[in-house]
């Protein structure tokens, strides 16, 4: 027990620094989901890329209704783009109760550091969420997500101005119709679930609740609706809620990001080395300097 708990402590640190970027690759990035469901208003939302790993969608929800979310896991010759929000600490720790796992289950969302290149050419270090690769939440086989579940991701990028070609890829990514027949079925299912299992969860319930433990209670009674959802789904026809699908990775390096940014960087040094002290001196210039100079004045001037 001791070594689960000194685990659980280092994937969710206690407390976090009063202002923290959240790099969100899914959901988040629309604004309906982040400010409207979760009630959180970023200070600033900006768009990024971190290089080095890959969008996927393999970690496990609710079959039919909503079998999978986003995830992202490290692959070199991949880039993920999405949005860098900045929020305080007690925002952070609101967003990771709200996500899969509570905070609480380090098999699910965990926060991880990572260095985004935001595009306004900043590297930031921020905060995203990981579903680790030997968390039992993810899924062994690949799983369609909804169209509903991608539309959030695709109006998110675009609403935020990300890369056109990423938006694209989105765009380009598989996914399916919930039927609603189908849905009313798992709803029937999952109140049926509740109902027989009650005498399990109800008492753990409880016992969080009294021992003001929130988090651990909701993460508790998700899981255990998850797993028992799943179990259903795959002795009564596994071949119609597994269906083929693989998360194609964006390569690296498919904006010229890095070398965009660079670019951008080198031409300001220079246009700090040559810019003279005043805007005297740059009127007082002849008209026959070079285009540096040329674009140095009308920086000056605007």
């Amino acid at each position: 027990m001791t070594k689960s708990n000194s685990t659980s402590e280092s994937l969710f640190p206690s407390s976090y620094p009063d202002f923290v970027y959240n790099f969100s690759y899914g959901a988040n990035m629309f604004p309906n989901v982040l400010s409207g469901r979760r009630k959180i208003h970023p200070i600033e939302s900006i768009p990024g890329v971190l290089e080095g790993w890959q969008l996927t969608f393999d970690l496990r929800g609710i079959p039919a209704l909503e079998p999978c979310f986003g995830n992202i896991k490290e692959n070199p010759d991949a880039e993920v783009h999405g949005i860098l929000h900045k929020m305080t600490g007690k925002q952070f720790k609101h967003l990771l109760t709200t996500e899969g796992g509570s905070g609480v289950n380090p098999n699910g969302y965990v926060p991880h550091k990572v260095n985004v290149h935001a595009y306004d050419g900043r590297i930031i270090e921020a905060y995203t969420l990981v579903v680790r690769r030997i968390s039992p939440s993810i899924s062994s086989h690949h799983v369609l997500p909804t169209a509903r579940y991608m539309g959030l991701l695709r109006n998110g990028a675009a609403h935020h101005k990300i890369h056109s070609l990423y938006i694209e890829y989105l765009q380009s990514l598989p996914s399916f119709e919930r039927s609603k027949p189908v849905m009313i079925l798992v709803i029937f299912e999952i109140l049926f679930l509740i109902i027989l299992c009650s005498p399990i969860w109800i008492p753990v319930v409880i016992y969080y609740v009294c021992t003001n433990q929130k988090a651990q209670a909701r993460a508790y009674f998700f899981s255990l609706i998850m797993v028992n959802s799943w179990r259903i789904y795959r002795f009564f026809g596994a071949s119609r809620v597994f269906q083929p699908y693989y998360s194609a990775p964006f390569p690296l390096g498919s904006t010229n990001f890095k070398e965009n940014t660079e670019t951008f960087r080198t031409q300001v040094q220079i246009d700090e080395q040559t810019l003279p002290d005043t805007v005297t001196d740059i009127l007082s210039e002849p008209n026959t300097s070079s285009p540096i100079s040329q674009t140095t004045i009308q920086r000056k001037n605007s």
